[in-house]
């Protein structure tokens, strides 16, 4: 009897242990590299928010596979520099993928690397056309901006706006150098004529206001600003102070709580051409909006919700090899639909999504759909 009792005791130890083994299963590791600090930090920010509910969403589902996620994050600082660095911190932590970076001028830097690595790289928000077409680690939840700068283009003309002006950012010229070339010759092959391309690196110590007055003198119909969130409201409320009658255009790259809260009412003077809805108006992300203001007490930016996709589509990417990291790569490149917050996006053989793409402007301190003319 006492030896009976005490092997039924061993095997509840054991089966207690094995249980126990089960739980503590090695995670797997997402890493993060977004900026988190400076002028760009509205992307990071929100991007680092809206994956971190993802992860918490699903390991409270059980994770993959019996495994939990875990997201490791590290601040890329909005440079090429800063990218590299933190992709090689997190490349050390053994993540098997890395959420990043936001902006396209780091990501089209990082192609060489990720092949020799063997860790893909998918950013939630870079858009940069130069990115697109191209077999390799690199994949994306955000569509390219070849549809929005089409979509300005037939607006402006359909408004009669055939002269246009544009400034744009030069620190990011992987993405406003190609936007501002397809946006000239879409307008050029609807009738209507680029007047000045002009780029700035700085917009401090009166640099606005200095840009401002130059298109003053100019006085194109159309102006289209092609920069951050940031500096976007900053050269808004430059031309409306100095009443630059211009019609007043920006690209999806400022569609941010940063523009809103930093130009004020001036915002209502801009329109933005851009591949993604008002996060408010989009029926799929209602429950996400509610959750994210009770954690973070904002609204979140379109980088919170592709980010936060971008974590659900990995997930469903991992369920297809059986919550198998080593196959992710195999995983990725197979085409796929997913259901994001803002509508279906179909993932095709190149890592390149595709979708609709909008018109947005500004209305009592949040995101509308523009609709009038």
């Amino acid at each position: 009897m006492k030896s009976a009792a005490h092997k039924s005791l061993w095997l509840w130890v054991l089966l207690l242990g094995l249980v126990a083994w089960g739980c503590q299963r090695e995670p797997i590791r997402l890493g993060l590299a977004g900026v988190l600090t400076g002028p760009y930090a509205d992307l990071g920010i929100h991007a680092r928010n809206g994956a971190r509910l993802a992860v918490e969403e699903i390991n409270r589902r059980g994770g993959v596979g019996g495994r939990a996620l875990e997201l490791f994050v590290q601040n890329d600082e909005g440079t090429v520099e800063g990218a590299k660095k933190a992709r090689e911190l997190l490349v050390r932590q053994g993540v098997s993928v890395i959420i990043g970076h936001m902006l396209s001028t780091q990501c089209l830097e990082a192609l060489p690397e990720l092949n020799r690595w063997g860790v893909p790289l998918v950013s939630p928000t870079a858009s940069s056309p130069l990115l697109s077409g191209k077999k390799d680690l690199f994949f994306r939840l955000r569509p390219d901006d070849t549809a929005p700068t089409m979509h300005l283009a037939k607006h402006l003309i359909s408004r009669g706006l055939l002269k246009a002006g544009i400034l744009y950012d030069t620190k990011n010229p992987v993405y406003t150098e190609p936007w501002v070339g397809a946006f000239a010759q879409a307008m050029e092959s609807y009738g209507g004529k680029i007047v000045f391309t002009t780029g700035f690196s700085r917009l401090d110590n009166g640099a606005d206001v200095s840009l401002a007055e130059w298109v003053l003198d100019r006085e194109p119909e159309a102006l289209l600003l092609v920069a951050s969130g940031q500096e976007t409201a900053r050269l808004v409320v430059s031309m409306v102070r100095l009443r630059v009658t211009s019609t007043l255009f920006g690209v999806g790259w400022a569609q941010t709580d940063r523009l809103i809260t930093e130009a004020g009412s001036a915002a209502q003077y801009l329109v933005l051409a851009t591949n993604d809805p008002p996060v408010e108006e989009a029926p799929g992300a209602a429950e996400f909006v509610r959750f994210y203001k009770k954690r973070f007490g904002t609204v979140p930016n379109f980088a919170a919700v592709r980010a936060y996709d971008t974590v659900r589509f990995l997930v469903q990417a991992l369920e297809s090899v059986a919550g198998r990291p080593e196959r992710l790569v195999e995983a990725l490149g197979q085409p796929r639909e997913f259901d994001s917050l803002f509508g279906r996006l179909v993932m095709d053989p190149y890592g390149d999504v595709h979708a609709e793409s909008y018109l947005v402007g500004v209305r009592g301190n949040r995101f509308v759909q523009f609709t009038g003319r």
